[in-house]
């Protein structure tokens, strides 16, 4: 069914779980910390992808670097409001 789009969906799912996961082990500023710095590299990644690489290729790097993204920070907002509830 989504045949292209299953490794992009996969990928922003694990680094949910990840995310996830790390965030009941580490306190919220290394969470923070972490959660930020994959942030620059996805956002450094679509802009290498939209000016270096270019085409059909920049976009389908874009796309995984806003999937990544987006599942960083779900997770991280997830975790911390799990995290908080447990509490």
């Amino acid at each position: 069914m989504l045949d292209g789009w299953t490794p992009i969906l996969l990928l922003g799912a694990i680094f949910l779980v990840g995310i996830y996961f790390i965030s009941r082990k580490v306190t919220r500023k290394t969470l923070y910390t972490v959660s930020l710095v994959l942030s620059f590299i996805c956002f450094g990644l679509v802009l290498y992808s939209i000016f270096v690489v270019g085409g059909w290729e920049g976009m389908g790097l874009g796309f995984i670097a806003i999937s990544v993204l987006l599942g960083t920070w779900i997770g991280t907002i997830i975790g911390i409001f799990s995290k908080k509830i447990s509490m």
